[in-house]
């Protein structure tokens, strides 16, 4: 016999599949939704179609909760820890757990998307978007927003900013900016004006740019909501280890054992791990298209470097 509400077919669905997929309890589930009100009862009524109280807009929160969760789970196997990855996750813990509008810098290479991706993972009620030299200002912003949650129930006649804001209030879902220093002066308000409206905390990652910072605490009114400004790198003596494991991924492991040396000598300067993907990306190329290399990976790995603009050589064998 139904309960007091209604629920929705669909959603009981994607309940039972996603308890059934990854092995989830209902207490799994909710502490994955994050959903105020949610509870064991409440889940336990909904999947079974006997709701006696209601959690306002819990469908399309629900929704966009499994929306990144599937999309985390997509490439979730390619990411492995590192000391830029946990320091990362207690970073975004710590603007998550204060509410706070925060930078998290990093050179390029070291691994910032890979900690992003790990963290989202592991917090699905996350979202992250990456900005590039087109996205840059608040309508742009806004747009990358929109598209990470389920926007059924949005009318046009509503402003985006404020049927955003209503989906983020009170709810401790953290949004996370990717490449954060390409923000201009409309895409950088828009941020402090969406965290000042839905109270939610945001991650501003990026490299490390004095400019950027410097135009933050230049505004008065956006220097005073700043947070933590931790700046990470690999460590040194996880660099072999982690050049390997990214050699291994996109070649195969009889081959990153043969270049270890190499990707750790590349790893130890700028570029770090993403230099390591380029080089090795690149010299499979060349050894699928040459007779020569296809044989010899460490001459394939000397070739990609040669065309690839370093200001260091490999060391000779």
């Amino acid at each position: 016999m139904p309960g007091t509400y209604p629920t929705d077919p669909e959603v009981r669905a994607e309940i039972l599949k996603l308890r059934g997929e990854l092995k989830l309890t209902n207490r799994a589930i909710i502490a994955t939704l994050l959903i105020p009100g949610v509870t064991e009862t409440f889940l336990s009524e909904y999947i079974n179609d006997r709701l006696q109280r209601k959690v306002d807009n819990f469908e399309v929160r629900f929704r966009d909760t499994v929306k990144s969760l599937r999309e985390r789970i997509a490439f979730g196997s390619a990411i492995f820890e590192t000391s830029v990855t946990r320091r990362m996750k207690n970073a975004f813990d710590l603007i998550r757990s204060t509410g706070s509008i925060s930078l998290v810098t990093s050179k390029a290479g070291n691994g910032k998307t890979s900690g992003i991706r790990a963290y989202c993972r592991d917090n699905p009620s996350a979202i992250s978007i990456t900005l590039n030299a087109t996205t840059r200002s608040a309508n742009k912003v806004e747009s990358l927003v929109f598209r990470t949650i389920d926007a059924q129930s949005w009318r046009s006649n509503t402003p985006r900013f404020e049927f955003l804001t209503d989906r983020f209030r009170e709810v401790s879902r953290l949004l996370i900016v990717d490449n954060a220093q390409r923000l201009d002066a409309s895409g950088r308000q828009w941020l402090f004006d969406f965290q000042d409206e839905a109270d939610c905390p945001i991650g501003l990652v990026g490299n490390p740019d004095r400019g950027f910072l410097g135009r933050i605490i230049g505004n008065d009114q956006q220097s005073s909501r700043i947070g933590i400004n931790p700046d990470y790198e690999l460590e040194a003596d996880e660099l072999p280890a982690a050049a390997k494991r990214v050699a291994q991924q996109f070649s195969d492991r009889a081959t990153a054992e043969e270049i270890e040396d190499l990707v750790a000598f590349i790893a130890a300067h700028d570029g770090r791990l993403r230099s390591v993907k380029m080089t090795v990306i690149l010299a499979q190329q060349l050894r699928a298209a040459s007779a020569k290399l296809k044989n010899d990976p460490r001459a394939a790995i000397r070739s990609a470097h040669s065309r690839l603009i370093r200001d260091y050589l490999l060391p000779v064998d």
